[in-house]
């Protein structure tokens, strides 16, 4: 099971990096996390701030200040709004089974509503799930943060980005089961073949090693 919620219609959330996926029978959404709405309004509550000074001080306030506050409003104001409308209503990237694809948005300045790049499902090779379990630092101890990543795959080799998860080790296992949650749904919509990641045989022995020395002989038996 994932991280998700299951709601009354048969939708499944699962977080991601910065975004969760909304899994439903007829599309999957990645949209962005509600903690990116922080950013864009604070920007918009110091623009409105602006606009505010320059309405009750504008005979008192310097013309340079009022200068300065009137390009504040006229260059953050507009981006506040975009962002709040992104984080409110756009997506990264949309499946939809009725039409056959998979489309990628755009990102801030796009509202995340115009389509970047588009994939019909034919084109799809398959859905693969890759990490950076094994991978060392240049001290030669492994990584203490786990990253997997859930890609797309073309029939012409060509990779896409669909999602990140991230986990620290001990709990790489669950960010792992959460990002083959997802590429098995997309996999099943699109009709194309998943390729889930694994954890290495090593990792899954030395877990075992350690629940045996955290259960002394015959103490799991009482």
């Amino acid at each position: 099971m994932s991280d998700g919620a299951t709601g009354a219609r048969g939708s499944e959330r699962i977080a991601l990096n910065r975004a969760y996926a909304v899994i439903s029978p007829d599309q999957i959404t990645i949209k962005p996390a509600r903690m990116g709405l922080v950013g864009p309004a604070i920007q918009a509550l110091l623009t409105l701030a602006a606009v505010w000074a320059m309405a009750t001080y504008i005979n008192s306030l310097p013309l340079w200040l009022l200068m300065v506050l009137l390009t504040f409003v006229i260059v953050s104001g507009p981006i506040a709004v975009l962002g709040l409308v992104y984080n409110i209503l756009g997506s990264a990237f949309l499946m939809e089974r009725k039409k056959g694809t998979c489309r990628w948005q755009q990102g801030f300045l796009g509202l995340g509503l115009g389509t970047r790049e588009l994939v019909p499902f034919p084109r799809i090779g398959s859905i693969e799930v890759t990490g950076n379990f094994e991978e060392e630092l240049g001290s030669g101890d492994l990584q203490d943060v786990v990253h997997w990543q859930v890609w797309l795959v073309k029939d012409n080799g060509r990779t896409l980005p669909i999602a990140s998860i991230s986990a620290a080790r001990p709990l790489a296992e669950v960010g792992l089961e959460r990002a083959n949650t997802l590429a098995e749904a997309l996999a099943e919509m699109s009709g194309s073949r998943a390729v889930p990641g694994v954890i290495p045989e090593w990792a899954l022995l030395l877990d075992e090693d350690d629940d045996d020395e955290d259960d002394p002989e015959g103490e799991g038996d009482r």
